[in-house]
């Protein structure tokens, strides 16, 4: 794991040092209270070759880490926050005002809050995400945000997979996930992270 900050002032961490990046980019986002070495140290393992892993760190301090907003229920985000966490994401890889110019496919991998933080990306701006993975997470419910979404048939094209693992649990924003997801998306579920891989593979230029 290569540490830096980048010139946007945000700290990451990569999978390669800077000689071996490659233009085909994953990012990963950790949960709420988590820090980006942690899923640096579990999800890098799980991207095939070919591809670059940039965890970024989330911008509010939280009690063992970071978290990218300070509300974690799905209803009731501020909706600056919100802005402020995608821009903090885009800040890192645009080269341009639209811009993934440098890289031939960019796709998230993002773990709770994490999650959230995908989904929105690609309601954002899709044409910037070759693919999102989401585990145990969720997405916002949020008027505001709906009203940002980019044209549902570039949406419609991407494809998400959706990992829950560990014991089950019923999240009360299940529904709307599932809902969004599949209105939106190329939706696949899964129950485990050994898909990871092979969906990155198969969204990779």
């Amino acid at each position: 794991m290569y540490a830096e900050t980048l010139a946007t002032g945000h700290r990451a961490i990569w999978s390669l040092p800077e000689h071996l990046r490659t233009t085909n980019l994953v990012l990963i986002f950790h949960d709420a209270g988590s820090t980006p070495e942690t899923v640096a140290e579990h999800y890098f393992s799980h991207l095939p070759p070919g591809t670059t892993g940039l965890a970024l760190q989330a911008g509010f301090n939280a009690a063992f880490g970071h978290q990218w907003f300070t509300s974690q229920d799905h209803q009731y985000q501020n909706f600056p926050e919100i802005l402020s966490a995608a821009h903090r994401v885009f800040d890192a890889i645009d080269d341009d005002e639209y811009g993934t110019t440098s890289y031939d496919s960019i796709q998230a991998i993002g773990v709770g809050q994490g999650a959230a933080l995908a989904t929105t990306l690609l309601r954002v701006r899709p044409e910037a995400l070759s693919g999102v993975v989401g585990l145990n997470g969720y997405v916002i419910d949020n008027p505001m945000l709906a009203a940002l979404e980019g044209q549902e048939e570039n949406a419609e094209s991407k494809r998400v997979l959706w990992i829950t693992f560990g014991e089950e649990f019923d999240h009360p924003s299940a529904e709307f996930a599932t809902q969004w997801l599949t209105t939106h998306t190329r939706f696949v579920e899964a129950k485990t992270t050994s898909a990871i891989t092979p969906f990155l593979t198969q969204n990779v230029s």
